[in-house]
C-alpha cells in the first residue's frame, strides 16, 4: 500500500513538474490528486484523505497557509510540506507554526523531495509500530468503534467512572525501553521505544508519580503530567501535552517532573524575527545575542520541545537567502530532534555554527554580485589583499578614484563601511585558522592582518559575538 500524496499549486505545470520529478512508487508513495487552489485542495483533502500534502503558499482565494490551518481543524490528519519561490521569514514562521513539516524553495530538487519522503515514511512507521492498544487506536482515530473499545478497556480498570471525578495522564520517557510493572491501579500503554503512558484516577495521580519515580530512579529522563481530564474526548489533546512535557528534559538538560505552563508565543516570535534580521544583515554578533535571548526564554519553562523543533527548522529556512539548501538537514518530528541532539544547548550551538559559517562565507562571495565595474575591481583587490595594510587612501591612489567616492560605493554596494567590510574578511580568515590549525591566537591575529593582539580580540568579539579562544573551543565541540 502506498502513502497518498496531494499536490497543490495554482500553476498546473508546477504541480505536473513536481509529480514528474520523483519516482513516487519507488519510495512507497502515490500522487492521488492535484489541486490548483486552496478551496479545491480542501475539498479534495476531505475526499481522498491524503497522508502528505505538498502545497504552494501564494494562491488566489485560499492560500497555502489558510489551507494548512483549515485542514488542521478536520478529523483526518496529514503532514504538510510548503513549497514556495519566496524565502521570507513571515511565510516560514507561519507555515511551521501551523504544523508544516518543512519549507522548501522552488525549483524542485529530486534529492530534497526524496529526503522529505524518506524521513516522513520512517517517522510514520515508527509511530505505527506500537498502535495496537485500544487507547492508541482511539488517539490515532477517535471514531465510534475505537471509542467503544477504549471504553471497555477503561471499565476493566475501573477508570470509566473516574471521568466524573477526573483522571490524569502521565508520560514517562526513559533511557532504553524499560517501563514500570503493570498495576491494577492504572492503565499502562507503551507509546514508543522509550516512552510509557499511564492513565490513572486523579486522586491517585501523585501516588502513581511517586511509584514511577522510585521504581526507575536511574532510568527516567522526564515525566510529563497532564491537567485533570473529565471528558474522554479530551484524551488526545492531553496525551499530546503530557508527551511533549516528558521531553522537556531536552530543554532543561536534566531529568525532572514537568507540568504544563502557559506558553508565551509573542516573545518567541520576536526572538525568531531578531535572528532573521541579524542573518539578513550579516551580523553574527546580533545573531548570537538573539540565540542567547531565546535560550533564556526556553529556560523560563513556558516553551516546549515543539518550539525547539520549530526554531531549528525556521533558522535553517533562513539560510535560503545565502543560496544554501539545507532541507536535507531539516527534522520532521520531535523524536528526530531528540535523536539528533542531546539537549537544547547542543542544538542552539549547532545553529550558531551554521549561521556564523554562512554569513562569513557570504562576505567572501559578495564581489560576484557587484554591477559597478570600477568598484568590482576595487573589491576583488581588497578580497585578495585584505591581510595587507590597505586603506581608503591607498585604494584611491591605486585605482585613481576619489576616496570619498570609494567610501560611498562601499556603503551603497555592500551595505557597510570599508572598515567594517575588511574587518569581516580578516575575522573570517581568523575563524578558519582557529578551527583548522593549532596556531596561538596571537599568531593568528598577525596572519589576519592585526599587529595588536588586544585590538584583534576586540574586533573579533564585535564581529562574532565571542572571544577567539571561546570560538575555538566551540569549534572543537561541533
Amino acid at each position: 500500500m502506498y502513502y497518498k500524496v496531494l499536490l497543490v499549486d495554482d500553476e498546473a505545470w508546477v504541480a505536473e513538474s513536481l509529480k514528474a520529478s520523483v519516482n513516487w512508487h519507488a519510495y512507497g508513495f502515490e500522487v492521488v490528486g492535484m489541486a490548483h487552489n486552496g478551496t479545491e485542495a480542501l475539498t479534495m483533502f476531505e475526499a481522498i484523505l491524503p497522508d502528505i500534502v505538498f502545497t504552494d503558499i501564494r494562491m488566489p482565494g485560499m492560500n497555502g497557509l489558510e489551507l494548512i490551518k483549515k485542514a488542521r481543524e478536520l478529523p483526518h490528519k496529514a503532514q504538510f510540506i510548503v513549497v514556495s519561490g519566496y524565502a521570507e521569514f513571515a511565510y516560514a514562521q507561519k507555515a511551521l507554526s501551523y504544523g508544516a513539516l518543512a519549507y522548501c524553495l522552488k525549483p524542485f530538487d529530486e534529492e530534497d523531495i526524496i529526503s522529505i519522503l524518506s524521513k516522513f515514511k520512517k517517522n510514520n512507521e515508527a509511530q505505527h509500530e506500537t498502535a495496537e492498544n485500544p487507547l492508541q487506536l482511539f488517539l490515532e482515530e477517535p471514531n465510534e468503534t475505537n471509542r467503544n473499545r477504549l471504553t471497555h478497556k477503561l471499565e476493566q480498570y475501573g477508570l470509566m467512572d473516574g471521568f466524573n471525578d477526573g483522571v490524569g495522564l502521565i508520560v514517562c520517557s526513559t533511557i532504553g525501553n524499560e517501563s514500570l510493572q503493570a498495576s491494577e491501579n492504572y492503565l499502562q500503554v507503551k507509546i514508543g521505544r522509550s516512552k510509557s503512558l499511564y492513565l490513572v484516577a486523579w486522586a491517585q495521580l501523585e501516588k502513581t508519580i511517586n511509584e514511577i519515580s522510585k521504581g526507575m530512579p536511574d532510568r527516567i529522563r522526564g515525566i510529563g503530567v497532564s491537567e485533570k481530564i473529565t471528558e474522554i474526548e479530551k484524551l488526545k489533546e492531553s496525551v499530546e501535552i503530557a508527551n511533549s512535557l516528558a521531553d522537556h528534559y531536552f530543554i532543561t538538560g536534566k531529568a525532572a517532573i514537568f507540568r504544563k505552563k502557559t506558553p508565551i508565543r509573542k516573545p518567541f516570535n520576536e526572538m525568531l524575527k531578531r535572528i532573521d534580521d541579524a542573518i539578513r544583515i550579516g551580523d553574527i554578533a546580533a545573531a548570537n545575542v538573539a540565540f542567547d535571548q531565546v535560550l533564556v526564554l526556553f529556560r523560563e519553562g513556558s516553551l516546549t520541545i515543539s518550539h525547539a523543533l520549530q526554531l531549528y527548522n525556521i533558522v535553517l529556512s533562513f539560510m535560503y537567502q545565502f543560496g544554501i539548501e539545507l532541507s536535507d538537514k531539516m527534522l520532521y518530528s520531535n523524536e528526530l530532534l531528540l535523536a539528533s541532539f542531546g539537549s537544547l544547548s547542543e542544538m542552539i550551538h549547532c545553529l550558531r555554527q551554521y549561521v556564523s559559517r554562512y554569513i562569513l562565507e557570504a562576505t567572501e562571495n559578495v564581489s560576484q554580485e557587484i554591477s559597478n565595474e570600477t568598484f568590482r575591481a576595487i573589491l576583488n583587490y581588497v578580497n585578495q589583499n585584505y591581510i595587507q595594510d590597505i586603506s581608503i587612501q591607498s585604494l584611491s591612489i591605486k585605482f585613481y578614484t576619489n576616496p570619498s567616492y570609494i567610501s560611498q560605493l562601499f556603503k551603497k554596494e555592500v551595505g557597510e563601511t570599508f572598515t567594517a567590510y575588511i574587518a569581516k574578511l580578516r575575522i573570517t580568515y581568523a575563524c578558519k585558522l582557529l578551527g583548522n590549525t593549532n596556531l596561538m591566537v596571537g599568531e593568528i591575529a598577525e596572519k589576519a592582518g592585526y599587529q595588536d593582539y588586544f585590538y584583534f580580540t576586540k574586533i573579533f568579539k564585535k564581529v562574532v559575538g565571542t572571544t577567539p579562544s571561546r570560538f575555538r573551543a566551540e569549534m572543537k565541540l561541533a
